[in-house]
Protein backbone atom coordinates (compact mmCIF):
# COMPACT_ATOMS: atom_id res chain seq x y z
CA UNK A 1 0.00 0.00 0.00
CA UNK A 2 1.90 2.99 -1.29
CA UNK A 3 1.85 6.77 0.74
CA UNK A 4 0.91 9.75 -0.39
CA UNK A 5 3.45 11.66 1.67
CA UNK A 6 6.91 12.23 1.79
CA UNK A 7 9.23 9.68 3.36
CA UNK A 8 7.46 6.35 2.41
CA UNK A 9 9.98 5.72 -0.77
CA UNK A 10 13.21 4.63 -0.17
CA UNK A 11 16.05 7.12 0.89
CA UNK A 12 19.12 7.66 2.64
CA UNK A 13 17.68 9.75 5.24
CA UNK A 14 14.81 10.82 6.91
CA UNK A 15 13.64 13.98 9.13
CA UNK A 16 10.81 13.59 11.82
CA UNK A 17 9.22 16.88 12.16
CA UNK A 18 8.35 18.28 15.30
CA UNK A 19 4.73 17.59 15.01
CA UNK A 20 5.08 14.08 15.04
CA UNK A 21 6.26 13.95 18.83
CA UNK A 22 5.24 11.54 20.87
CA UNK A 23 6.69 12.90 24.40
CA UNK A 24 7.77 16.52 23.98
CA UNK A 25 10.82 15.86 22.97
CA UNK A 26 11.34 12.82 20.91
CA UNK A 27 9.49 11.08 18.12
CA UNK A 28 6.32 9.37 18.18
CA UNK A 29 6.69 5.56 17.65
CA UNK A 30 3.74 4.48 15.34
CA UNK A 31 4.80 7.45 12.92
CA UNK A 32 8.73 6.87 13.13
CA UNK A 33 8.02 2.88 12.38
CA UNK A 34 5.87 3.77 9.78
CA UNK A 35 8.24 5.98 8.26
CA UNK A 36 11.47 3.78 8.45
CA UNK A 37 8.91 0.94 7.51
CA UNK A 38 7.63 2.87 4.30
CA UNK A 39 11.70 2.36 3.19
CA UNK A 40 10.91 -1.30 2.94
CA UNK A 41 9.72 -2.52 -0.70
CA UNK A 42 7.36 -5.87 0.01
CA UNK A 43 4.36 -7.36 -1.54
CA UNK A 44 0.69 -7.46 -1.15
CA UNK A 45 -0.04 -9.30 2.89
CA UNK A 46 3.72 -9.06 3.95
CA UNK A 47 3.77 -6.88 7.33
CA UNK A 48 7.09 -5.06 8.32
CA UNK A 49 8.28 -5.12 12.39
CA UNK A 50 9.71 -2.03 13.96
CA UNK A 51 11.87 -2.71 16.65
CA UNK A 52 12.56 0.73 18.30
CA UNK A 53 16.13 1.32 20.28
CA UNK A 54 16.63 4.57 21.22
CA UNK A 55 14.67 7.74 21.76
CA UNK A 56 14.13 9.71 18.33
CA UNK A 57 15.42 12.89 17.93
CA UNK A 58 13.13 15.48 15.91
CA UNK A 59 14.18 17.73 13.42
CA UNK A 60 17.50 16.36 12.00
CA UNK A 61 18.09 13.84 9.71
CA UNK A 62 18.67 10.52 10.28
CA UNK A 63 20.61 7.87 8.60
CA UNK A 64 18.24 5.06 6.71
CA UNK A 65 20.67 1.93 5.77
CA UNK A 66 19.83 -1.71 4.54
CA UNK A 67 21.90 -4.07 5.58
CA UNK A 68 20.06 -7.14 4.05
CA UNK A 69 17.35 -7.70 1.54
CA UNK A 70 13.70 -6.51 3.45
CA UNK A 71 15.56 -4.75 6.88
CA UNK A 72 16.41 -1.22 6.74
CA UNK A 73 17.66 0.36 10.67
CA UNK A 74 18.03 4.10 11.47
CA UNK A 75 20.68 6.18 13.28
CA UNK A 76 21.40 8.99 14.55
CA UNK A 77 25.53 9.38 13.98
CA UNK A 78 26.57 6.31 15.49
CA UNK A 79 24.02 5.83 17.94
CA UNK A 80 21.01 2.87 16.48
CA UNK A 81 17.29 3.98 16.94
CA UNK A 82 15.41 1.24 15.11
CA UNK A 83 15.39 -1.97 12.72
CA UNK A 84 12.56 -2.74 10.47
CA UNK A 85 12.34 -6.10 8.68
CA UNK A 86 9.44 -7.75 6.72
CA UNK A 87 7.53 -10.21 8.13
CA UNK A 88 4.52 -12.50 8.65
CA UNK A 89 1.75 -11.23 10.85
CA UNK A 90 -1.19 -13.43 12.43
CA UNK A 91 -3.11 -11.96 14.64
CA UNK A 92 -6.79 -12.51 15.88
CA UNK A 93 -8.64 -9.53 15.85
CA UNK A 94 -11.90 -9.29 18.01
CA UNK A 95 -14.79 -8.48 15.96
CA UNK A 96 -15.04 -4.32 16.39
CA UNK A 97 -17.69 -2.37 18.17
CA UNK A 98 -20.78 -0.68 16.39
CA UNK A 99 -19.63 2.82 15.20
CA UNK A 100 -21.51 3.90 17.14
CA UNK A 101 -20.36 2.39 20.12
CA UNK A 102 -16.46 2.88 19.41
CA UNK A 103 -17.86 6.54 19.09
CA UNK A 104 -19.23 6.67 23.37
CA UNK A 105 -15.97 5.25 23.87
CA UNK A 106 -14.31 8.14 22.47
CA UNK A 107 -15.82 10.68 23.42
CA UNK A 108 -15.31 9.16 27.12
CA UNK A 109 -11.20 8.07 26.41
CA UNK A 110 -10.94 11.98 25.39
CA UNK A 111 -13.18 13.89 28.59
CA UNK A 112 -10.88 11.86 30.77
CA UNK A 113 -7.92 12.99 29.07
CA UNK A 114 -8.55 16.42 29.61
CA UNK A 115 -8.76 15.88 33.25
CA UNK A 116 -4.70 14.78 33.08
CA UNK A 117 -2.42 17.74 34.00
CA UNK A 118 0.37 17.69 33.91
CA UNK A 119 0.46 14.31 31.46
CA UNK A 120 3.60 14.81 29.19
CA UNK A 121 1.54 13.13 26.53
CA UNK A 122 -1.24 15.75 26.41
CA UNK A 123 0.86 16.99 23.52
CA UNK A 124 1.24 13.45 21.69
CA UNK A 125 0.68 13.19 17.87
CA UNK A 126 -1.50 10.33 18.33
CA UNK A 127 -3.18 10.28 21.69
CA UNK A 128 -2.77 14.17 22.97
CA UNK A 129 -6.02 16.22 23.39
CA UNK A 130 -4.16 18.99 22.93
CA UNK A 131 -3.33 18.68 19.30
CA UNK A 132 -6.26 20.20 16.96
CA UNK A 133 -7.87 17.82 14.74
CA UNK A 134 -5.88 19.31 11.66
CA UNK A 135 -2.62 18.53 13.30
CA UNK A 136 -2.95 15.58 15.40
CA UNK A 137 -5.15 12.47 15.97
CA UNK A 138 -6.86 12.59 19.17
CA UNK A 139 -7.22 8.77 19.60
CA UNK A 140 -7.92 8.39 23.01
CA UNK A 141 -10.14 4.76 23.37
CA UNK A 142 -11.80 3.42 26.41
CA UNK A 143 -13.48 0.15 27.45
CA UNK A 144 -15.98 -1.40 25.19
CA UNK A 145 -17.84 -4.54 25.36
CA UNK A 146 -15.75 -7.57 27.45
CA UNK A 147 -12.60 -9.24 27.12
CA UNK A 148 -10.56 -5.60 27.63
CA UNK A 149 -10.96 -4.01 24.31
CA UNK A 150 -11.05 -0.35 24.50
CA UNK A 151 -12.03 1.26 21.43
CA UNK A 152 -12.56 4.82 19.81
CA UNK A 153 -14.03 5.99 16.62
CA UNK A 154 -11.85 8.20 14.29
CA UNK A 155 -12.70 10.55 11.16
CA UNK A 156 -8.84 11.37 9.97
CA UNK A 157 -8.84 15.09 9.09
CA UNK A 158 -8.17 15.97 5.26
CA UNK A 159 -5.09 17.37 6.61
CA UNK A 160 -3.60 14.87 7.52
CA UNK A 161 -3.99 12.98 3.65
CA UNK A 162 -2.64 13.37 0.61
CA UNK A 163 -4.17 15.18 -2.34
CA UNK A 164 -6.45 11.89 -3.50
CA UNK A 165 -7.51 12.03 -0.12
CA UNK A 166 -5.76 8.63 1.44
CA UNK A 167 -3.90 8.90 4.38
CA UNK A 168 -0.29 7.82 4.71
CA UNK A 169 0.74 4.82 6.26
CA UNK A 170 3.18 6.24 8.55
CA UNK A 171 -0.08 8.22 10.10
CA UNK A 172 -1.89 4.77 10.01
CA UNK A 173 0.73 3.21 12.27
CA UNK A 174 0.79 6.21 14.10
CA UNK A 175 -3.15 6.15 14.87
CA UNK A 176 -2.70 2.33 15.96
CA UNK A 177 0.63 3.47 18.51
CA UNK A 178 -1.00 4.90 21.56
CA UNK A 179 -4.16 2.94 21.60
CA UNK A 180 -1.71 -0.28 22.65
CA UNK A 181 -0.70 0.97 25.93
CA UNK A 182 -4.14 2.39 26.73
CA UNK A 183 -5.63 -0.62 26.48
CA UNK A 184 -2.73 -1.75 28.75
CA UNK A 185 -3.01 1.09 31.08
CA UNK A 186 -6.76 0.20 31.34
CA UNK A 187 -6.23 -3.25 32.69
CA UNK A 188 -3.27 -2.17 35.00
CA UNK A 189 -4.55 0.36 37.40
CA UNK A 190 -1.96 3.08 38.55
CA UNK A 191 0.72 1.78 35.84
CA UNK A 192 4.11 4.06 35.32
CA UNK A 193 4.19 5.55 32.04
CA UNK A 194 4.52 2.88 28.89
CA UNK A 195 7.11 3.23 26.00
CA UNK A 196 6.05 1.69 22.52
CA UNK A 197 9.09 -1.16 22.39
CA UNK A 198 8.09 -3.10 18.97
CA UNK A 199 5.35 -2.67 16.37
CA UNK A 200 4.27 -5.34 13.94
CA UNK A 201 1.83 -4.06 11.43
CA UNK A 202 -0.45 -5.16 7.96
CA UNK A 203 -1.76 -2.40 6.28
CA UNK A 204 -4.66 -4.02 4.11
CA UNK A 205 -6.68 -1.50 2.50
CA UNK A 206 -6.54 2.30 2.03
CA UNK A 207 -7.63 4.91 4.63
CA UNK A 208 -9.94 7.45 3.17
CA UNK A 209 -9.72 11.20 4.91
CA UNK A 210 -13.51 12.31 6.26
CA UNK A 211 -14.63 9.08 6.66
CA UNK A 212 -15.36 7.57 10.00
CA UNK A 213 -13.20 4.83 11.41
CA UNK A 214 -13.51 2.54 14.34
CA UNK A 215 -9.96 1.86 16.19
CA UNK A 216 -9.48 -0.85 18.21
CA UNK A 217 -7.21 -2.26 21.34
CA UNK A 218 -6.95 -5.39 23.31
CA UNK A 219 -4.11 -6.49 25.69
CA UNK A 220 -2.66 -10.26 25.03
CA UNK A 221 0.14 -11.45 27.35
CA UNK A 222 2.34 -9.89 30.17
CA UNK A 223 5.95 -11.60 30.49
CA UNK A 224 7.31 -9.28 33.65
CA UNK A 225 7.68 -5.79 31.94
CA UNK A 226 7.26 -6.74 28.61
CA UNK A 227 3.63 -6.15 27.71
CA UNK A 228 1.61 -7.46 24.58
CA UNK A 229 -0.98 -5.97 22.54
CA UNK A 230 -2.91 -5.96 19.39
CA UNK A 231 -4.60 -2.78 17.62
CA UNK A 232 -6.69 -2.75 14.29
CA UNK A 233 -8.48 -0.09 12.47
CA UNK A 234 -11.61 -0.72 10.67
CA UNK A 235 -13.89 1.18 8.34
CA UNK A 236 -17.78 2.61 9.57
CA UNK A 237 -18.84 -1.44 8.24
CA UNK A 238 -16.55 -3.00 10.17
CA UNK A 239 -14.01 -4.29 7.53
CA UNK A 240 -10.62 -4.61 8.51
CA UNK A 241 -8.29 -2.23 7.16
CA UNK A 242 -4.84 -2.67 9.25
CA UNK A 243 -3.83 -4.35 12.28
CA UNK A 244 -0.66 -4.59 14.86
CA UNK A 245 0.75 -6.21 17.08
CA UNK A 246 3.01 -4.58 19.61
CA UNK A 247 5.35 -4.94 22.74
CA UNK A 248 5.46 -2.17 25.45
CA UNK A 249 7.78 -1.98 28.22
CA UNK A 250 7.25 -1.13 31.39
CA UNK A 251 10.32 1.34 33.36
CA UNK A 252 12.59 -1.14 34.95
CA UNK A 253 11.75 0.42 38.57
CA UNK A 254 7.95 -1.43 37.79
CA UNK A 255 9.31 -4.46 38.48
Amino acid sequence: MASAAAGSAPHDSVVIARRFNGPPTTGNGGYVAGRLAGTLPRAGGDAVEVTLRAPIPLDRPLAVSRPAPGTATLHDGPTLLAEARVVALDLDVPAPPSLEAAAAAGALGRMRARQGLGNPYLVCFGCGIERHEADGLRILPSAVGDADVVASDWTPHPALAGPDGTVPDEIVWAALDCPAGIAWVARLEGTPSLVTGRMTARLDAPVRSGAPHIVTAWPIAREGRKLHAGTALFDADGRLLACTRQLWLMPRTAD
